[in-house]
């Protein structure tokens, strides 16, 4: 099965962004604390009237894409308009900031100023006794707040070189990860787990999906298709927990357990060649519009590739 990245700015999408972003909520609060309501999309008689709007302005090369976009009321886009990389609506000044490989749009403080370096939130010194004290009392704050947990299990067979892992490890950089070795007489099987401790928002869970999606592609059409590897399989979950006390008990214990995969699959059977989700991943990234939430089974198959990623490794296996 084959995924293509495509998408025109009609009420379909405006909705499942809507989605995405605010869940099952009809009435929400915009960035800028303007109120809007789900069942007023591309309303200008309406008080609540929203539409999507381009985080970086196309004619700077912003992209129609879900990690481009952004719900808002009507007339805080029609004031953001073109700007970059400052502009004022609801009468508060935004910048829009690149972070990683996409744009965020952020609020400037009114009293902002220019931070040193051991000032930055982001950098401590922990030579200063200031610095890291501060920085102890506000990670205090934050202990409470509900935890989501991502974990990626993969498992390959019969791999031929341990590039193929140094390959893994720069996909998933960000990320811990662990790796443990079964042998018998006739396989070997490595397995490596990744873990992300720290994801809020949908579009870390997105974000994750993502590299499954391309790790899928290639260990499908390359790696596989040029014998670096016998056999794979990826499985990919979300764990929630109410605060950080209960993650730290109960997340190392995170197992790829005998649980069935589908209708008759476990994971301790053949390989298979693709990929599998669980529920929360599916109700928090693009995946709930393909796979139905079916909390019998721990993972559904969710076997999508890169389609233009697929074509152009494909040219590389054949050496066109």
């Amino acid at each position: 099965m084959q995924k293509t990245k495509a998408m025109d700015l009609n009420r379909e999408t405006a909705m499942r962004l809507w989605t995405k972003s605010f869940g099952k909520e009809n009435k929400v609060k915009d960035y800028t604390g303007r109120t809007i309501a789900k069942g007023a999309y591309n309303d200008r008689n309406s008080e609540f009237g929203w539409n999507l709007d381009h985080i970086l302005p196309q004619s700077r090369g912003g992209k129609t894409a879900d990690y481009n976009l952004i719900c808002c009321h009507i007339l805080t886009n029609d004031e953001k308009a073109d700007k970059f990389p400052s502009f004022k609506a609801n009468g508060i000044t935004f910048e829009i900031v690149k972070v990683e490989n996409h744009y965020e749009i952020q609020q400037v403080s009114a009293n902002k100023k220019k931070k040193t370096k051991e000032e930055d939130s982001s950098k401590v010194n922990f030579m200063d006794s200031a610095s890291g004290v501060r920085f102890f009392k506000n990670l205090k704050g934050i202990q409470n707040k509900p935890r989501f947990v991502g974990t990626v299990f993969i498992r390959l067979k019969n791999i031929q070189t341990t590039a193929l892992i140094d390959f893994i490890e720069k996909l998933y950089r960000s990320d811990n990860i662990a790796y443990s070795m079964k042998e018998d007489y006739y396989n070997s099987e490595t397995q490596i787990t990744i873990k992300n401790y720290d994801m809020p928002l949908k579009s870390d869970n997105q974000d994750m999906l993502d590299k499954c999606i391309v790790l899928n592609t290639y260990l499908k059409y390359y790696f596989k298709e040029s014998d670096y590897v016998a056999g794979y399989d990826i499985y990919y979950r979300v764990d929630h927990y109410r605060e950080k006390w209960d993650m730290y008990l109960q997340a190392q214990d995170i197992r790829l357990t005998n649980r069935y995969v589908g209708i008759y699959r476990s994971f301790s059977t053949a390989f298979t060649d693709k990929l599998y989700i669980s529920d929360l991943v599916i109700c928090n990234t693009d995946a709930e519009d393909d796979v139905e939430v079916d909390q019998s089974y721990e993972f559904k198959e969710y076997d999508y590739t890169y389609t233009k990623l697929k074509k152009n490794l494909e040219k590389e296996v054949s050496g066109k």
